[in-house]
């Protein structure tokens, strides 16, 4: 009897590559309708520079691209980045990176193409391939970075292109097959160095064939493919590397570099600032547990006991099937890339973003777990039981992905505590690269509709990351915005953001929230991610200052604990500053604080050798200015506190303030206070260079007379070399000296054409100094080391360097 024709049979003869397809443009359809609720990380500016300086020297307008690490990274998508705005003649900032998020997405959808016809080879399953389709872009992280991130996410989408190429090739085993797979492994390679990995796994799986091949015809078109495969590779990235042109040997230096990048920047990893080289070796996996979908993690699980079992059934498979093969090639891309990573002790950080494209291999393992638990149900009920929860687990992912909306690359799971207020941004951290600046910006433009807006960033915090968010806003918005930061008076409203003491040289957290009025606070699962405040309560409303004129009747009641250029009160566990009459200058530059506990053990590991814990903070958080007067107010740490010594650089006056005070429960505070002027005519220096170097105490002091502004506006280096090695934070020990290097706009001030820098040195013996000041770098040689000038200095300075009695270590219990 002939079958009676379904309603559905013309569209199973439409080809799987068209549904692949449709799907793909119905998620850019999406992308369109969302592409401006992202902000800009500070990365995309920085990516953008090494664009325009490729397409620039391939044209031989400039030689830039030579100079600084960042050529290294994804130069070929970045080159077309950069070609499709001078195409497009883009020349407005927001449209620019528009256009840069758009494009970006729109690779990232590529990358879910391929990763549907990899599905498709490998299952022979529309429905198991239209489901890693959906893995692949409702991965709420990775569709939060799609849009923001070219470095990471293009590296993703060639990795599994490259997947899908290097499958098809060993399926046809032809040569015009390994050509192609050659070119895009070299592409993948030119995208992250990384990508030489996959390059020599096929190598080394062309000279398996070539051993077991048992004819000489046989292995001459094994040899013959390899090569070609190798020469299309190295020749695909040479023609995509412009840094290489000049000296292809460039390659080795680069293949060193990045697999140890040696940049300091700190993550915060349950509960604890963690930083190269002391990166913990669960860090990959638990951040991948707990920022992935968990349908992708129990899929993937089971993808992988399917493999141990094909294996244990049949292990020669594993040389003669090509598909078993694969499979263990996806298993071998995971778990080398976390060994190599903690073997070679690379430096990973913010959260698994420079390893994204493992997540190709962890997601064709879920799609062939999912096959495998399927064929397990004998009944075909359960086997759609099977699939219906697979699905329910993809409707979960896009859900929690809308209910983040823009923030899905701060996504987590319900593997960690989401509910408890604060506990997630104190555990794990939820700022990427500033991503919520837009959000202030666009609440104070609301604010006032037709005013400017004065907004503020401080030094001790990453609002800096921030500024780039101005970029994309509207050009009638960006002009009614203008930010005062340096020797400008303060702010109207200051931004910051979850992690603003994540920053490279202060790895202490300053307890309390900010002290001044909050304006507008955003928050992601019921942490804080976002906060506005006003630096002036009276600039908000006319009661809005009530409070702190209570505040402040209250404290001119008491007495200060000490008295300085700021009084000093401590109310409990409260420390107030307070100032009258203040003016912008005097709450300028940052404030220093050290907090000595009754026990060392209360301190933080990486603290407990000085005997401190060092807190510096700005006005910025923790201050208000309302008639005239400046006060902040910040909580003490919860451990019992015996004394604290703090004070503030002054600018211009070339001096600071610092008063000590030991806390005692059985009567009044004792305070000291220390004033620090210029070196006298009867201070000999240590070193004399370019500028005078003077050691006095704790205090390493620069001094050059007669200064013009040329002379400080390049960084200074400073490299400390300790009597024992072992007193070196645990970050820096590999390198044998502490990095204090610094800015003279920060630790500097000028009077009578004068220049004068202070720095304060640790507590732990120093054998050597080295210091100077490096030359005038561009933008892009950051990690130039032309000097101008350097001193090298050898002391001996004894444990009992002039310090208060009270704060000497061995006086702890």
């Amino acid at each position: 009897m002939e079958k009676t024709a379904t309603p559905l049979a013309p569209l199973r003869r439409v080809p799987f590559p068209v549904w692949a397809l449709a799907a793909c443009l119905l998620f850019a359809a999406v992308g369109v309708a969302v592409l401006d609720d992202y902000g800009v990380v500070r990365d995309e500016v920085t990516q953008r520079k090494v664009g325009h300086a490729a397409v620039n020297y391939v044209l031989g307008e400039s030689d830039a691209l030579q100079l600084g690490h960042h050529r290294f990274y994804a130069n070929a998508f970045e080159t077309f980045l950069a070609l499709a705005e001078r195409l497009l003649g883009l020349d407005d900032s927001r449209s620019i990176y528009l256009a840069r998020h758009l494009l970006t997405h729109i690779f990232f959808l590529l990358g879910g193409f391929f990763c549907s016809l990899l599905a498709y080879r490998m299952s022979h399953s529309r429905l198991l391939a239209l489901f890693a389709l959906l893995l692949f872009l409702l991965h709420p992280r990775l569709y939060g970075h799609s849009f923001v991130n070219s470095k990471d996410i293009p590296f993703l989408v060639m990795f599994m292109v490259s997947l899908y190429l290097v499958h098809r090739a060993f399926r046809r085993d032809t040569l015009r097959a390994f050509l192609l797979c050659g070119a895009g492994v070299g592409l993948l390679t030119n995208f992250r160095i990384m990508g030489i990995l996959l390059f020599a796994a096929v190598l080394a799986l062309r000279a398996c064939d070539f051993f077991r091949a048992s004819e000489d015809q046989e292995r001459r078109r094994v040899r013959n493919t390899g090569f070609a495969f190798a020469a299309a590779g190295a020749i695909t990235f040479y023609a995509t590397s412009p840094w290489l042109w000049r000296n292809p040997f460039e390659f080795v230096m680069a293949l060193a570099m990045l697999s140890r990048y040696p940049r300091l920047d700190v993550s915060l990893f349950q509960g604890q600032v963690v930083g190269w080289p002391d990166i913990p070796p669960h860090y990959i996996p638990v951040w991948v547990a707990v920022t992935t979908p968990p349908v992708v993690l129990l899929l993937s699980l089971a993808g992988a006991a399917s493999l141990v079992h094909s294996l244990w059934l049949r292990p020669r498979d594993a040389l003669r099937n090509t598909d078993l093969r694969f499979v263990c090639l996806l298993a071998a891309c995971l778990a080398l890339t976390v060994l190599a990573v903690v073997v070679l002790g690379s430096n990973i950080y913010n959260a698994w973003r420079h390893v994204y494209f493992l997540y190709a291999p962890l997601c064709l393992l879920a799609v062939l777990g999912l096959r495998w638990l399927a064929s397990l149900c004998a009944r075909p009920l359960l086997r759609k039981g099977v699939y219906a929860l697979a699905a329910a687990g993809v409707a979960v992912a896009a859900v929690e992905a809308v209910s983040v909306h823009p923030y899905q690359a701060l996504y987590f799971n319900f593997l960690v505590d989401r509910h408890t207020p604060e506990r997630l941004r104190s555990r794990y951290g939820l700022a990427y690269s500033s991503l919520a600046y837009r959000e202030g910006l666009e609440h104070l433009l609301r604010r006032h509709p037709s005013s400017p807006v004065s907004w503020g960033r401080s030094r001790l915090h990453e609002n800096y990351r921030g500024t780039s968010n101005l970029k994309i806003l509207p050009p009638e918005d960006r002009r009614r915005i203008t930010r005062r930061v340096g020797r400008e008076p303060w702010a109207y409203y200051y931004l910051l953001d979850a992690n603003s003491f994540l920053r490279k040289r202060v790895r202490s957290r300053p307890y309390g929230p900010p002290f001044a009025p909050v304006l507008h606070s955003s928050k992601l699962y019921n942490n804080t991610i976002l906060t506005v405040t006003a630096a002036d309560p009276s600039l908000v409303s006319d009661a809005a200052a009530d409070p702190y004129r209570k505040i402040y009747r209250s404290l001119k009641s008491a007495t200060p604990v000490a008295m300085s250029d700021f009084d000093l009160y401590i109310d409990g566990k409260t420390l107030t500053y307070l100032k009258e009459p203040c003016r912008p200058p005097d709450v300028r530059m940052p404030f220093s604080l050290r907090v000595f506990p009754v026990r060392v053990q209360d301190l933080a590991p990486q603290h407990r050798r000085q005997g401190f814990e060092p807190l510096p903070f700005e006005f910025a958080r923790y201050g208000v200015h309302f008639d005239g007067k400046c006060m902040l107010r910040l909580r003490l740490p919860d451990y019992p506190v015996r004394a604290i010594e703090t004070g503030q650089r002054k600018p211009r006056s070339g001096r600071r303030w610092r008063i000590a005070v030991t806390l005692s429960t059985n009567g009044p505070a004792s305070a000291r206070v220390r004033e620090e002027t210029f070196p006298g005519p009867s201070a000999k220096p240590i070193s004399e260079s370019n500028f005078d170097i003077y050691l006095h105490g704790d205090t390493l002091t620069y001094l050059k007379d007669p200064c013009v502004p040329e002379d400080v506006a390049t960084p200074f280096f400073l490299h400390l070399v300790p009597s024992d090695p072992a007193d070196l934070p645990s970050h820096r020990r590999r390198w044998g000296y502490d990095n204090l290097d610094f800015r003279f706009r920060w630790d500097g001030a000028v009077r009578d054409g004068k220049c004068l820098a202070l720095v304060e040195l640790p507590g732990y013996d120093i054998a050597r100094i080295r210091t100077g000041q490096f030359a005038k770098l561009t933008d892009l040689s950051v990690f130039s080391t032309r000097r101008t000038w350097e001193a090298e200095i050898d002391l001996r300075r004894p444990s009992n360097t002039p310090r208060p009695a009270f704060l000497d270590k061995a006086g702890a219990n």
